[in-house]
């Protein structure tokens, strides 16, 4: 990202994002951070625009932090919960400037928080489904995969809030519609470089490096072993030479029927590998500083008795929270493992594993003043 917000500068165009090499015009991540970093390195001059993405990420995280007992609020009526969570996100939170994570999960988490209060309202707005579609649509921009997280929400809150069938298809269309909007100038430029529709072109570069002879579970696994060097762009002169040879999209068609084909003939490996990566997901691969993915360990394992309490006490909340741990982590069982694909729903295990605590927190205060008495 940071590469292509350097040629933004340099040549005005959104493109070669395995610097030094000239690849062209590139889809491989979406366009909103490299952008806004584009925008930060020409307002502020180096070297202080180097630390502005640093200092971002830290303030995102922060944020995070401060908007769960908002948040734990709506899902359980009491804050308590969200102030255990916020607590347990400062020990797992990670500086990723070079990626959109931490931007992006603390402005999913403001949306979540203010659709839902918008919501609760009770009033149907087509201003506010537009707002709410326009927000949705920007943060899509910077990662695609939350379209899995903020849509299904909306539909949560509509069928929870018990809206009238017509107001709540009305604001569910005025939504989706604003969102797409948002998205048509991206596959707009895209189409008129390659001649088809593509949100991204890295899926196939991912998958590939991702299954194949010499693949481990997890991004750091193939990079120790040097899978990663010989089988991506980003090191492989060959691969790289055959990007620029095909184009993007071409190369990503190609790469993803290669994987194909190679899953399909080692059944075995494939399982062996999506195996370890879904339990890398949720107990991901230490790297350094080891404690925040210490913290991350202690955060899932918190989330499985905080859910099962929110079965037993028939918080509504529950069934939205297992829908999404099913079917969003399902793209990311299929190639390495990387703790920041799990950014966008980081705080659906964060409140359950705060709710757990707060719990128990209540019940020794109860305890307390009943021996006290």
């Amino acid at each position: 990202m940071s590469a292509i917000a350097r040629n933004l500068l340099a040549q005005g165009t959104f493109g070669n994002p395995f610097e030094p090499a000239i690849t062209g015009p590139t889809a491989v991540v979406p366009p909103l951070y490299p952008i806004f970093l584009a925008a930060l390195f020409r307002l502020i001059p180096a070297p202080f625009s180097a630390l502005l993405p640093t200092l971002g990420n830290i303030l995102a995280n922060a944020l995070t932090a401060a908007w769960m007992p908002r948040l734990a609020k709506l899902f359980y009526g009491n804050p308590a919960p969200g102030v255990f969570s916020g607590v347990l996100w400062m020990f797992a939170m990670r500086l990723m400037p070079q990626w959109d994570a931490g931007y992006t999960l603390a402005a999913l988490v403001l949306f979540l928080v203010l659709t839902a209060e918008a919501i609760a309202r009770g009033k149907p707005s087509g201003r506010a489904a537009a707002a709410a579609g326009l927000a949705g649509g920007l943060i899509s921009l910077a990662n695609p995969a939350t379209v899995l997280v903020f849509v299904p929400w909306v539909l949560f809150l509509l069928v929870q809030r018990r809206w009238p069938v017509k107001d709540a298809l009305r604001y569910l269309a005025i939504f989706a519609l604003t969102v797409a909007l948002c998205n048509v100038p991206w596959v707009i430029r895209n189409y008129r470089i390659w001649h088809a529709f593509a949100l991204r072109t890295n899926f196939g570069m991912t998958i590939y490096s991702s299954n194949n002879d010499c693949a481990q579970s997890s991004l750091r696994g193939d990079g120790r072993n040097g899978c990663y060097q010989q089988t991506h762009p980003v090191d492989s002169q060959a691969e790289l030479a055959l990007l620029k040879r095909l184009g993007e999209v071409e190369f990503d068609r190609q790469r993803t029927a290669r994987a194909i084909v190679w899953i399909r003939s080692h059944p075995s490996r494939f399982r062996e590998l999506t195996l370890a990566r879904v339990r890398e997901f949720w107990f991901p691969e230490p790297a350094p500083p080891a404690y925040t993915f210490y913290a991350t360990w202690l955060i899932t394992a918190l989330s499985i008795p905080g859910m099962i309490l929110m079965a037993r006490h028939r918080l509504p909340a529950v069934w939205f929270v297992l829908v999404l741990w099913m079917a969003y982590p399902l793209m990311y069982y299929i190639v390495v493992s990387s703790d920041r694909y799990r950014y966008p729903i980081i705080w659906s295990s964060l409140l359950p594993a705060g709710y757990f605590l707060s719990v128990l927190w209540a019940a020794r205060t109860r305890s307390t003043h009943t021996s006290r008495a």
